[in-house]
């Protein structure tokens, strides 16, 4: 292989390369616009589930004195509960925005 034969190759082999590049980035910038235009839904996977009802909103006092008048969770209670929220948050609460609410129900005999 000559000189200039070796020079034609590294020319085409950085323009093949060149252009795959620029295609890629057209083709990231496409789907984006793309993905911009889909609704994509309330991200509940496919599942027809109802509207969840809205939480009674409870004051800081009556929080604090409901807080107050029970005893303290079993620390294997709070491992559980740690789980379950890490599981679900993995699986469904990836959105931005999105939050988990928790409240203490009433004591049971």
């Amino acid at each position: 292989m000559s000189q200039q034969e070796a020079w034609i190759v590294t020319a085409l082999g950085m323009a093949v390369v060149f252009i795959g590049l620029v295609l890629c980035i057209l083709f990231i910038q496409l789907f984006n616009r793309i993905a911009q235009k889909v609704k994509w839904g309330d991200g509940t996977h496919g599942a027809a589930t109802p509207s969840p009802e809205p939480a009674a909103v409870v004051s800081p006092a009556t929080a604090a004195t409901e807080h107050a008048a029970t005893e303290p969770v079993p620390a294997d209670v709070l491992a559980v509960i740690a789980a379950v929220l890490e599981v679900e948050r993995k699986l469904y609460l990836n959105r931005p925005g999105s939050r988990v609410t928790i409240r203490r129900g009433p004591a049971r005999p």
